[in-house]
């Protein structure tokens, strides 16, 4: 699950700051367009590690998700010149791996023990326990067990930082049914944590 290497809850989602003397992704984008390999290998190495700890996140096995994130900017490679350079490059590439982790999920979908779950502290929000990092990961596994289109949103929200209209983007649906996703996908979670407190922990989405 979110090892050392992966994105802090909450993080910020805009693009990644490549430093002063690297050009930007949208920029990286348009060299692509016009042929650069060295451009491309820029954007990979911007990119591979949040890409890899999504399909990390989503497949839960470290091999998969590698072979996925080569797979992902091997589509992005072919795919460059239907890139928009007026969007976000990193909502676009997710997109892709979005696209790429569920076409996994069709061949296999991971079993995780759910008596491992942690206990949430207030019994109240479980995106609260999503952001405590002593129980993060035990609650990463158990969120794993929902349906990949409840984990996929809780993890771009959660795990990456994106703001609603940005996952909305990446799952390809309305901002409005992403708000849905995670208030389902929340709901779920809480009823998965029952067992641990002894009651429910519906919550309102706020965000």
């Amino acid at each position: 699950m979110p090892n050392s290497h992966s994105t802090e809850i909450g993080a910020d989602a805009s693009e990644a700051n490549p430093g002063p003397d690297v050009p930007s992704p949208g920029q990286l984008a348009l060299e692509c367009q016009a042929g650069s390999q060295d451009a491309f290998a820029l954007l990979v190495a911007q990119f591979h590690e949040r890409v890899y700890n999504f399909l990390l996140a989503m497949t839960g096995r470290p091999q998969d998700a590698e072979d996925l994130t080569q797979e992902t900017f091997l589509k992005a490679w072919q795919a460059i010149s239907r890139f928009d350079p007026r969007f976000s490059f990193s909502t676009w590439i997710f997109t892709i791996a979005k696209r790429t982790s569920f076409n996994h999920f069709r061949s296999y979908r991971p079993s995780v023990e759910l008596s491992a779950a942690p206990e949430p502290t207030d019994g109240s929000d479980p995106s609260s326990v999503l952001s405590q990092d002593e129980d993060r990961e035990e609650l990463w596994r158990l969120a794993r067990t929902l349906e990949p289109k409840h984990y996929q949103v809780l993890w771009l929200r959660y795990g990456e930082g994106f703001s609603v209209e940005e996952l909305a983007k990446i799952a390809g649906v309305y901002p409005i049914y992403a708000r849905v996703l995670l208030h389902r996908a929340r709901g779920q979670l809480a009823k998965l944590l029952e067992p641990k407190t002894g009651r429910g922990s519906r919550a309102n989405i706020t965000q």
